[in-house]
């Protein structure tokens, strides 16, 4: 284990420590002090992945893992996982909202409703689940060498991206829109600015809470100082405070979500940018391409993954980027049930869900989902993780869970409904 590993992982071991560890009074000699046992998660930590397989089928024996998460692709991972360990293992798939709902009635009933989850969303699991110690954090002995720190606490499995994308044809066919966005305050300011985009297309954050967690994202210092840098690089000039907007970051909000159009569907929305008008854009998942047509006859106006460009990837292909940020990741974080029956088996099933084996027979090699374990593969028309990471705004459920609220309540001023 990294050194610098350890002390997290004790600080969360000891803040979310459930049932089945925890401190409890010595009876040796008549006393009555306190003695802390180990959890099964501080133990595991400290088993490789076939000891933790060995102690799960002790545990287990004939019965079924309760593994709730958001995910469809996630059940082909575990059906593998049942065949590779005789483990047997059910799953319950449910959105963000339904899986919260469902997790807080349950812990707070102090009722057992799964041994391991998958969930996305920072600001709810940081304020529902961490805070109030429902979830443990394991950190498998394996991420040592495979997995960033900073992806360890909470535990991350899978990431996912959002990214601007624009439509690069014309009525010729001749795809010559070439760095039609190099700046991020390109997709605000006023119709005035020039290199203006107009009604880039963004799902509305009411509905879409990681769009809202990525806009909290934008108030805490680390991205005030970069748009401030970005503003500087677009307007010729330091940015001055505005009474109307508590930093920079609020105020690339505000004219942002004034700029913007609304969508109700990231695959909708990037279909309508690959055939729409030269320059249409949007912010939406990457993964979405995969839904794009690939014709032969004629492009302009097709769906057509050659109609769109990513600033991002376009602009690499010079040592560029966009000045600012070129979109944003968030995460699917594998977690530990602080009440699970199993927790051996929770426990071997976030290692395995965070190994390459692990994620390679879930979610593949499909452009727009990357694994937080540096060892595998990445999809031929994608980047690597880390190289994404330098580039995109990376939601911190703990920043998020800070500003949410008085980012949310802002927002509500300029959404378009």
């Amino acid at each position: 284990m990294k050194k610098k590993n350890t002390l997290p992982f004790v600080l969360v071991a000891m803040l979310l420590a459930g049932c089945n560890g925890g401190t409890k009074p010595s009876t040796s000699n008549g006393g009555t002090s306190e003695t802390k046992e180990p959890t099964v998660v501080e133990l595991a930590h400290e088993m490789t992945y076939e000891q933790l397989i060995a102690k799960a089928k002790e545990e287990v024996g004939a019965n079924t893992v309760k593994v709730m998460g958001n995910s469809s692709q996630l059940v082909t991972a575990l059906t593998k996982f049942t065949e590779e360990t005789g483990i047997k293992v059910e799953n319950e798939k449910s959105g963000d909202a339904a899986l919260y709902s469902k997790l807080s009635a349950a812990f707070q009933a102090k009722q057992y409703v799964a041994d391991m989850v998958l969930l996305q969303d920072g600001n709810m699991l940081q304020s529902t689940m961490l805070k109030p110690g429902y979830l443990q954090n394991f950190i498998p002995k394996e991420a040592a060498d495979t997995i960033a720190d900073d992806d360890t606490v909470p535990m991350a499995a899978v990431y996912l991206n959002k990214v601007f994308m624009y439509n690069n044809n014309d009525a010729s066919d001749s795809h010559s829109l070439k760095k039609y966005m190099t700046n991020v305050w390109q997709v605000a300011g006023k119709a005035s600015d020039k290199g203006h985009i107009a009604t880039p297309s963004f799902k509305t954050p009411s509905t879409e809470n990681v769009n809202m967690n990525f806009l909290a994202m934008l108030t805490s210092d680390e991205w005030v100082a970069k748009l401030e840098t970005a503003y500087e690089a677009f307007y010729g000039k330091k940015y001055t405070a505005e009474k109307d907007y508590p930093n920079i970051g609020y105020k690339w909000i505000a004219e942002f979500l004034t700029n913007s159009q609304a969508h109700s569907s990231d695959g909708t929305a990037c279909k309508d940018a690959a055939k729409g008008k030269t320059g249409s854009m949007a912010l939406v998942n990457y993964n979405k391409i995969k839904e794009l047509k690939d014709t032969t006859e004629g492009d302009f106006g097709k769906e057509k993954v050659q109609n769109l460009s990513l600033p991002a990837i376009e602009l690499d292909a010079t040592n560029e980027k966009v000045n600012g940020f070129a979109g944003f990741c968030y995460k699917m974080y594998s977690m530990v049930a602080a009440n699970a029956k199993y927790p051996y088996a929770a426990c071997a099933l976030v290692s395995y869900i965070t190994s390459k084996a692990g994620f390679e027979n879930a979610w593949g090699t499909k452009a727009g989902y990357y694994s937080t374990n540096k060892t595998t593969s990445i999809a031929s028309n994608d980047k690597e993780l880390a190289w994404w990471k330098d580039r995109l705004v990376i939601e911190n459920p703990e920043i998020v869970a800070a500003n949410y609220e008085d980012v949310s309540m802002f927002v509500s001023q300029y959404e378009h409904k």
